[in-house]
């Protein structure tokens, strides 16, 4: 968790992991806003892939020390998961213990993989062997699992019959010879080191790795910006000019729009941006979109890459960050953002990450997230957030998530000018 001015972000970061938790209980796929993939030996992935810090967990079904490690462990990767701060790969050994069946269940959970349920069989099979050991590996319970899963039997049965899961046991065997120090499962490596396996030890482990990462990003959007990359077509309005910005949505009934430009104090100088304000109502509170767009790329040292390759695209993450502080947010507020992450906007990929702004001098406390893209030659970073913030952790963050949904790009020849009066002052949140 990252803050541009810290304020509690360890108390934040259990906010989000506690509604988290919550959501989970009740929902039977608990993985299922996850991406999801397999390495190209086979080896289930989960998690998004901007993660900054990559966590490989070797374990087998059949050693009582991981299904103990599983039931007191996992869950702090999990949760690591569900902040966008970890991608997991999973590497199943088999005969690793004393329960007998780890074979067949090893080869039973990489079928499952194959329709995407990898980690809610795992969730299951370890489940049930914390609660019953060993009966638990039975060909009769992996069935029971399958069809509790809702999982295409034909398919799976296909896959046991075949070689598949064998290829990829064999290839887990291979990964561990290479390892200088393996000393028995469960065993993990943390961008690339092995850790003690302790959830203490896990937990401080990844947050060096991610103190070191935001030293380097601060140090990266501290430093001085590039030219704007050639190419990129910029919109220079005046203050007062209603520009409709070239893309069609749907708003909710009630919900009013406007559209205005910025005057900013940027980096390289005074610098002009469009924008769109978007506000309504949604569950338990008011819910607000501010797009700004058609403003240039100033492009600093990638964090994650060091990238400064002038043909390199932009860095619409940085630009996004930078005008977060600059032109969204209210000057004093406590402000607070997470790791980068990936979001959808009219079904393309955006990137952005979650923010909240508290404390602020005059106006109540607010939290939400962005997500910034570039399309018809142009840059757009959406901003959507609710008053109170108690709102987003109900429907609300999902009725925000279906505008931006709703969003389709137009070529540029659809942008309209017309000269009005300044639009009056933005309502009270700390986002103008």
């Amino acid at each position: 968790m990252r803050a541009c001015q810290r304020y509690a972000p360890t108390l934040l970061l259990f906010v989000l992991l506690v509604g988290v938790a919550a959501v989970a209980a009740q929902t039977p796929d608990r993985y299922i806003d996850l991406p999801q993939s397999t390495t190209d030996a086979g080896f289930p992935r989960i998690g998004f892939p901007s993660a900054p810090v990559g966590v490989t967990l070797y374990l087998s079904f059949d050693d009582p020390a991981s299904i103990n490690w599983v039931a007191d462990t996992f869950d702090t990767l999990y949760n690591r998961l569900r902040t966008g701060e970890i991608r997991l790969t999973t590497i199943p050994l088999t005969e690793r213990g004393a329960l007998p069946g780890g074979v067949a269940a090893a080869r039973a959970a990489l079928c499952a993989s194959e329709q995407g349920a990898f980690w809610r069989f795992f969730d299951a099979l370890y489940g049930d062997l914390a609660a019953r050991g060993g009966a638990a590996l039975e060909g009769v319970n992996l069935i029971d699992t399958v069809t509790t899963l809702a999982l295409d039997r034909g398919r799976w049965d296909a896959c046991m019959a075949s070689q598949r899961p064998d290829v990829i046991l064999r290839d887990g065997e291979r990964a561990i010879s290479e390892l200088n120090f393996f000393t028995g499962t469960p065993y993990v490596l943390i961008n690339g080191d092995p850790t003690l396996t302790d959830a203490t030890s896990i937990e401080a482990i990844i947050q060096a790795e991610i103190d070191e990462l935001e030293q380097a990003f601060e140090q990266a959007i501290d430093a001085t910006p590039e030219s704007t990359r050639e190419g990129l077509t910029v919109v220079e309005p005046l203050t007062g000019e209603q520009i409709a910005p070239p893309i069609a949505l749907t708003l909710p009934d009630g919900w009013g729009y406007a559209y205005d430009a910025l005057i900013l104090q940027d980096i390289d100088g005074l610098r002009s941006i469009p924008f769109a304000v978007y506000q309504g109502a949604v569950t338990d509170g008011t819910g607000t979109i501010v797009l700004l767009w058609g403003f240039p790329s100033l492009v600093s040292v990638d964090p994650l890459t060091g990238n400064t390759d002038a043909g390199a695209p932009p860095s619409v993450w940085t630009d996004a960050l930078r005008l977060l502080r600059l032109a969204i947010i209210e000057q004093g507020c406590n402000v607070g953002t997470d790791l980068r992450r990936e979001y959808s906007i009219g079904g393309l990929a955006a990137t952005g990450t979650q923010f909240s702004a508290v404390d602020c001098p005059e106006l109540p406390d607010a939290r939400g997230w962005f997500a910034g893209l570039q399309q018809v030659n142009l840059n757009f970073v959406f901003y959507a957030f609710t008053t109170p913030i108690e709102a987003l952790d109900g429907a609300a963050a999902d009725e925000l998530q279906a505008v931006l949904d709703s969003v389709t790009f137009q070529p540029l020849s659809t942008i309209e000018i017309t000269p009005t009066a300044p639009l009056p002052p933005p309502p009270p949140t700390p986002f103008g």
